[in-house]
């Protein structure tokens, strides 16, 4: 059984005090347990401050987590603030690290970093129950790539987590953590092995779009989209009013559901980016041979969404603790960023429940095959959740 206790704190200067408000939350609590990890998620400016390097120097456990957007710990949620998730455990062990950077293609390295961490611990035979995983984010890999690597070398155990961000106008700086470093192209991972069984939900497709424009995908490498209709993509989105040039290296996001006319369920990517050669940026690999339409998803979908999955979990029960998950895209849908911050607050008020709620830029979540198995899979435009 995990036992989790959450703090956070919104002061990112004065370091002692913010360090005095985590740790006076944490011991609060009972004494930590045998085995402990922390996760931690905040604005990239609680790095540059010293404060992350800080806190996690005066902790006697491995942190790991990344920069994120938009939070809410139970009765407060602010777009600026620093969370720390503490799961402390005597029946379930905990080993975290940091891979070698992913650069250039060099997700192959994610293999032996696995390894590595499967080696620890007292039976390093017993395959773990849950991997937390959290990936940089890099342009030349897509999420779903990463995925699959780690679903291959775990031979399936479940992944769950979230691809770090940082939103400034071109998103420039977002940065993992382990242990307070911060790093701009490494996953940091923490597997957990023992006593727990993790139940995890998902909402990835609120709706059509409200501008039903019908294409087809005639030109894609990767994660990139060349041409749309045999014209150029930065041009086909000019023609709808969509984009223009000025928006060419910017973040944002436009949501386009693929159907694939195979019997599965029609798949939501989301446009983060047009990048300088004109191509359409998504966070995974957009395949061919569908039917895509684009346009806007409303704010009352998006929160429709929230509201399924918060009654998912309120459902579950003999639980230690939650981690909420939601793609930053939907924060652009909605009139208020807080909004659905607001709701989850709402909605998780009366539950003894510990969590942690933030955004991210592309989450990692199993879902239910046909057969009931556990698939990992990569997802945009998303509410993820990990009940522990």
């Amino acid at each position: 059984m995990i036992k989790v206790i959450v703090a956070s704190t919104i002061e990112a200067a004065d370091i002692d005090f913010a360090i005095k408000e985590i740790t006076s939350r944490i011991k609060t609590n009972e004494p930590l347990l045998r085995n402990t990890v922390g996760l931690l998620f905040c604005n990239l400016e609680f790095i540059q401050s010293g404060l992350v390097r800080e806190l996690c120097a005066r902790m006697s456990f491995d942190i790991v987590g990344c920069t994120s957007q938009i939070f809410a710990v139970q009765n407060a949620g602010e777009e600026f603030m620093l969370t720390l998730m503490v799961l402390t455990s005597d029946d379930v062990e905990f080993y975290a690290g940091v891979s070698e950077s992913l650069s250039q293609g060099k997700e192959a390295v994610l293999e032996s970093f696995y390894r590595d961490l499967l080696a620890r611990g007292k039976n390093p035979s017993l395959d773990p129950a849950l991997m937390l995983a959290f990936p940089p984010h890099l342009s030349g890999i897509p999420g779903n790539k990463l995925v699959d690597v780690l679903n291959d070398v775990s031979g399936g155990v479940p992944v769950f987590g979230s691809v770090a961000i940082d939103i400034t106008t071109s998103m420039r700086s977002p940065m993992t953590i382990f242990n307070g470093s911060p790093y701009p192209d490494r996953l940091t991972m923490v597997l957990l092995r023992g006593n727990v069984q993790p139940r995890f939900f998902s909402h990835s497709l609120p709706g059509e779009p409200h501008l039903n424009q019908k294409f087809t995908i005639t030109k894609a490498q990767g994660n990139k989209i060349f041409s749309i209709e045999n014209k150029p993509a930065l041009e086909y989105m000019e023609e709808l009013g969509l984009v223009n040039q000025a928006m060419v290296d910017v973040f944002y996001a436009f949501p386009i559901v693929v159907d694939y006319h195979d019997g599965t369920e029609p798949r939501i990517f989301t446009i983060s980016k047009i990048d300088v050669d004109g191509a359409l940026v998504c966070e995974q690999e957009i395949p061919l041979g569908g039917t895509a339409n684009i346009g806007t998803i409303s704010g009352e979908l998006v929160m429709a969404s929230t509201r399924a999955v918060i009654k998912r979990i309120r459902e579950t029960t003999d639980r230690s603790g939650l981690i909420l998950v939601s793609c930053f895209s939907r924060v652009l849908t909605l009139h208020d960023s807080l909004e659905e911050v607001n709701l989850v607050i709402r909605q998780m008020r009366d539950t003894p429940m510990p969590f942690v709620f933030f955004s991210s830029a592309g989450e990692i979540c199993p879902i239910s095959g046909t057969q009931g198995e556990l698939q990992n899979s990569f997802h945009q435009f998303t509410i993820i959740a990990c009940v522990l």
